[in-house]
This record gives structure tokens, sequence and C-alpha cells, in this order.
């Protein structure tokens, strides 16, 4: 195994899809390894560097969802790619309402697959360093985008998906700037991922719920019809 490489671990108890998926990815220059459940995937995360995670929902004892939630506990963790077989609306919201950074449904093609990888992996490495970017403060909150996490007046944190993270960095850096669809594309460099672009407002969504922002009449990231989102706190760097 190449240490250079990126490594990528597949979740999924599907054998011919394992065996599928890596060689698929060998032949596009990652490394890989696979685990069938999720007591086998943690004890990958144990044992090596691991760069992305395709994640099965539909596994043997606890399911992708479950084990998604508990990885986007840990700020430590890789970044998340669900892979199932349901393509309702539903399941792609609940995907992404646990931290998945993206949603691919079987049958998928190898081109769809290896773009979603490179668009995630670029997303993850474009966060600048902590040193760079600091602790952003706002109303109640603490922001740090170099762990990703979201720390109120009771200094209880709350973890970011990665993708959450790149849109909460692109509106706290332009407060009281209305930025459009494409341009938090352009600023958190998504532009490529048609997927990304589709969820955008579901990202908006969950980070407004951990910002406690209501809904129905948001306070911090509010929506400027036809113009997109106003992140509307004035905000200091520590």
């Amino acid at each position: 195994m190449n240490e250079n490489k990126t490594s990528i671990l597949i979740t999924d108890d599907d054998e011919d899809i394992c065996e599928l998926v890596s060689q698929l990815l060998i032949r596009n220059n990652f490394n890989c390894t696979t685990a069938r459940n999720g007591t086998e995937m943690f004890a990958r995360l144990a044992e090596k560097q691991i760069d992305l995670i395709l994640l099965d929902v539909m596994l043997p004892g606890r399911d992708g969802i479950d084990l998604c939630r508990q990885l986007r506990s840990d700020p430590g963790m890789p970044p998340v790619i669900m892979l199932t077989a349901r393509d309702e609306e539903i399941d792609r919201v609940v995907g992404l309402e646990v931290g998945a950074d993206d949603y691919v449904v079987k049958p998928f093609g190898s081109r769809e697959l290896i773009a979603r990888i490179k668009t995630v992996l670029r997303r993850v490495r474009y966060q600048p360093s902590g040193a760079s970017i600091g602790t952003y403060c706002f109303g109640q909150w603490q922001y740090n985008p170099a762990r990703m996490e979201l720390i109120d007046q009771e200094l209880t944190v709350t973890v970011l998906s990665s993708s959450e993270n790149d849109i909460l960095l692109a509106l706290v850096q332009n407060p009281m700037i209305p930025l459009s669809r494409d341009r938090l594309l352009s600023l958190t460099k998504g532009r490529n991922s048609s997927a990304f672009d589709r969820s955008i407002d579901s990202h908006i969504s969950r980070l407004r719920r951990k910002l406690k922002d209501d809904a129905k009449s948001p306070e911090i990231i509010r929506t400027a019809w036809g113009a997109g989102y106003i992140f509307s706190h004035n905000v200091d760097v520590q």
C-alpha cells in the first residue's frame, strides 16, 4: 500500500460491491480497505489513516445512518459519502441531516462515484488551518472552523459536517452580504458538484437547527428572496 495515496474505507456487507468499488478505486490511484459492518469499520479506523468513508445505509446490526451520526460526533473522523439502494428524497435528507457529506444511490456509474469522492475530498482539504482563520464569535456562539465545532454559552459543543462547515465559514467571512447559491458554491470550492448544489438548502436548514435559529423567522442565517442567504450578525474573530 502506498502511504502517499488517499485512503478510502468501503463499509458494505455486499462482497460483490466491495470488490467492484475496490477495483475502481485502485484504478483511480486510491488506496482502499473494506469493512462489512460498524464494528469492522471502527476497527479499521483505529488501525490506519482513512481519508474518506463510503458507508452503506443498509448494514447488519447498526445501520449506516446510526454509524454516520456517531462518526459526526467526533470531529477527528473523516468525511462520509452514504451509499444506498433507496432513492426516496426522505432517505437522502435523513442521510444529510445526520452529517453525511454526500449521498450516492445504487446503482451508480464509476465516473459519478469518483467525481463525488474527489469533490468531497477537495472541499475538506480546502479548509484553512486554525492558525489562519481563528475562532469566529457572533451572538451567543463561538465557531471554530478548524475543529468544525459550534460552542454555545453553556459550552455545549455541536459538531458540523464538512459541508456545513464550508458553508458556515463562507457566511461568517461575508456577514451582511447576500450570497447566492452560485456564490456559495464558488466560495466553498464546490461548483463542480451538482449534488452539493441541490443540497445547499438542506445544509442551510441543518445549520439553522444547530444554531437554534427559528426556521420560520431566522435571525442568524436569513433568506434573501431571489438573492440567496445573508449572515445577519456582526462577527468578531479571535
